[in-house]
């Protein structure tokens, strides 16, 4: 199947009257020569580029041009000269086709709508129709090219119907109220000629004059009869119900399609039916209402006026803001899309980092403009769906639906989802066959719909930043792990939970030697690196199960509650020795970091209290404290105390009994006897858990297979090191590997 071709369109306020029937053209023609057509239009549109109109014009960036086959660009809708500038420079770096819609002052191709044989058919009406003779100009600034062109074609008519034409009968004012009633002014005080007919460049001044001259007393109508020019007012705008023209931008629109395409194939292509209506009739002329129009006209307010109704009392604005999670929020957003009118299809796109990244430390750091690689799905609805989901697509696609194959050619409305200058993403609508475009309750919904998005993220950001404040006020500044406030509610809450679900419950004590003397002799900072060596000793032998926290200066606890084995608490005491041993042996330092022990792992029965538990374990702590100052009495306590650092600091060694029972002449089983009495773990042992500490090491801090692990850790069997490992951890090296780089909750 041949691809469809497809052209973007750039405007601003696609919901007003002129942009809407030019956009109807647009789509009409191409419709017709089946290609797509995605219009990207921003709802507020400033002349001063504020943050807030600069993030509303992100939505340009979100074009991803080289998917398009040509761009119409509607640059005379954008009031800001900076983004036109900028828009510019953008499209002239482009190989596409590019043409400009009634604008003649870019770089750009460009067509031009006629105004000049329009304004001779409605300046005609009043000669031809109603036999008026003396009739004047109110266009707009005489600079502009569109005022210049309706004032030729004023002269165009009088001069065609041989009336006098002088140049006094053209006055040049701003298209807007201002100079409507400085003329009504001037003919009132008999400073300027009444005349019969005046033929006014657009609707507002047309309105502004007849209400200005009635003031003053004279009648519309009956004393002058008055045209407005480009069909913008209904009659529910007006005291007196404008006779007006329908100003070709139906026409320029298909034109403009059609150039366009002979610009991307080199073909020409016939123009689509165009609008028939030109001249509406009212009655600021003798003509009177047309009722044909005025029954179009009020069946198209009434309409507006029903979806308006439903609009304001469907309180949108609060039922889609009580929402604190982003899919919550969505569902909400989906149930009032009834609210829009007629569409067929409807997609909201967030970007995958609209929350910002949530960074706490930089909340300034958000996305203002550009878009990320992905955007995220979140809304879809169409004929067969509709759903609140979470689909990842390349943002270079715009949107995966615009790219599908379907019978039909399809135009989708893009707008800008954003809160100031923080930008969300985009919102996509379509209205199928039908040649239509959304309207201004659209906009106030789209808006509405950013807003419920900021409240979201700020509801998520605040719970972030009251979490951080909570963590902070159980987290120990030092060394990061939760403090006593943090103990004693995990403390209180494990416990608990081991005796509800009948788990062993684990609680481990250590407490550092010397830091007293550390401190008095090397300085607290030196204090400071001893405790902060406990706390990394303590919290590596942890998995994500338990909890590590600093009690007090130099008391550190662990807690958990699992299916422990028996051991548990006793392989945790090697492993942090291990650790110690290890960081004494590399870190030089000038004194020897050691703790004393104390713990618990069992199932709580039912008469026992936490205070009973940890009574226990405090006087294990000082007896293991009191043993440790035994051990340095013993005999050969310093022998020892070198053989162990050799071992920590080689493990993959080969240390043997016999051999170290030669070097310190000691009998077999005397040796193990006074190792023993000196560490409080075997000779043996302490060989092994001084293997499993590096590996542990290893697997926590590397990406080397097991395997090699195994072997610098002084395992020539790897199959003995798993079963070794395992009885002594608990878990494989696998899964102790993934938990270690599991993030921390």
């Amino acid at each position: 199947m041949k691809k469809r071709l497809l052209i973007g369109v750039i405007v601003c306020e696609s919901e007003q009257l002129m942009q809407r029937r030019l956009i109807k053209g647009i789509t009409a023609q191409a419709f017709s020569l089946n290609m797509n057509v995605a219009v990207f239009s921003c709802i507020t549109n400033d002349f001063e580029l504020t943050a807030h109109q600069k993030s509303e014009f992100n939505l340009f960036n979100y074009m991803h041009l080289p998917s398009f086959d040509g761009i119409l660009y509607l640059r005379n809708s954008i009031r800001s000269e900076e983004q036109r500038e900028i828009l510019d420079n953008i499209l002239l770096e482009q190989k596409i086709p590019v043409l400009v819609l009634d604008d003649n002052s870019s770089k750009f191709p460009y067509i031009m709508m006629d105004d000049r044989s329009s304004f001779y058919a409605i300046t005609n009406h009043l000669i031809q129709k109603h036999g008026l003779t003396d009739l004047i100009c109110l266009t707009g600034l005489k600079e502009h090219y569109t005022a210049v062109q309706r004032a030729d074609g004023f002269r165009d008519a009088m001069r065609n119907a041989h009336l006098p034409c002088s140049e006094d009968r053209i006055i040049y004012g701003d298209y807007w109220y201002g100079s409507a009633k400085k003329l009504a002014a001037e003919i009132a005080d008999g400073v300027r000629p009444r005349p019969q007919g005046i033929v006014c460049g657009n609707d507002p001044m047309a309105k502004a004059l007849c209400h200005e001259l009635i003031c003053k007393g004279i009648r519309v109508p009956e004393d002058i009869m008055i045209t407005g020019y480009d069909a913008s007012l209904t009659e529910s705008r007006s005291i007196i119900p404008l006779t007006s023209y329908v100003r070709k931008n139906f026409q320029l629109g298909a034109q403009g399609v059609a150039r366009l395409y002979k610009m991307m194939t080199g073909e020409n292509c016939a123009l689509t039916q165009t609008e028939k209506i030109e001249v509406i009739t009212g009655s600021s002329c003798s003509c009177g209402v047309d009722l044909d129009y005025l029954r179009h006209q009020i069946a198209v307010v009434e309409k507006q006026d029903d979806f308006q109704t439903m609009f304001r009392t469907s309180n949108m604005g609060i039922q889609i803001t009580r929402y604190e999670t982003l899919d919550d929020c969505m569902g909400a957003v989906l149930r009032h899309l009834y609210l829009v009118r007629d569409f067929r299809e409807f997609y909201l796109c967030l970007c995958e980092d609209w929350e910002g990244g949530g960074a706490l430390e930089n909340p300034s750091e958000y996305r203002k403009t550009g878009f990320p690689q992905h955007m995220i799905l979140k809304i879809l609805h169409n004929d067969t769906e509709n759903a609140i989901v979470t689909k990842p697509f390349l943002a270079t696609r715009m949107l995966p639906q615009l790219h599908e194959e379907r019978k039909h050619p399809i135009c989708y409305f893009f707008s800008p989802l954003h809160h100031d200058d923080r930008f969300f993403g985009v919102t996509a609508l379509s209205f199928g066959e039908r040649l239509d475009t959304y309207d201004a309750i659209y906009c106030q919904w789209v808006t509405l719909v950013s807003t419920a998005l900021e409240f979201v993220r700020m509801q998520n950001y605040l719970k972030r930043f009251n979490n951080r404040i909570y963590l902070s006020s159980i987290r120990d500044s030092l060394t990061g792990l939760y403090n006593k406030q943090g103990y004693q509610t995990f403390l209180k809450e494990s416990f608990e939970e081991a005796k509800q679900k009948h788990k062993r419950f684990l609680l481990l004590y250590a407490s550092l030697d010397s830091l007293r003397q550390i401190n008095e002799t090397y300085g607290h900072s030196e204090g400071d690196s001893a405790v902060t060596v406990l706390a990394n000793a303590m919290n590596n032998s942890c998995t994500t199960y338990e909890r590590c926290a600093r009690i007090e200066d130099a008391e550190f606890s662990i807690i958990g509650y699992q299916d422990y084995e028996e051991d548990a608490c006793q392989r945790m005491i090697y492993a942090i020795s291990g650790y110690l041993e290890h960081y004494n042996q590399s870190s030089l330092k000038p004194y020897k970091i050691t703790a004393s022990f104390g713990c618990y792992c069992d199932f709580v029965p039912a008469d026992v209290a936490i205070e009973d538990i940890t009574k226990k374990i405090i006087s294990e702590v000082e007896e293991s404290r009191a043993n440790r100052q035994n051990e340095k009495s013993s005999p050969y306590y310093r022998e020892f105390v070198d053989l162990r650092e050799r071992i920590y600091s080689n493990p993959r060694g080969e240390w043997s009994i016999d051999a170290m029972c030669r070097d310190l002449i000691l009998s077999r089983g005397y040796f193990q006897k006074l190792y023993t009495r000196c560490f409080g773990i075997s000779f043996t042992q302490d060989v092994i858990n001084s293997r499993i500490e590096l590996s542990k090491r290893m697997l926590s801090g590397t990406d080397y297979s097991i395997a090699y692990i195994a072997d610098q850790s002084g395992y020539s069997n790897y199959v003995h090191f798993m079963h070794q490992f395992k009885k002594i951890v608990g878990i494989t090296p696998t899964e102790y590997r993934n938990r270690k780089r599991q993030p921390e909750e």
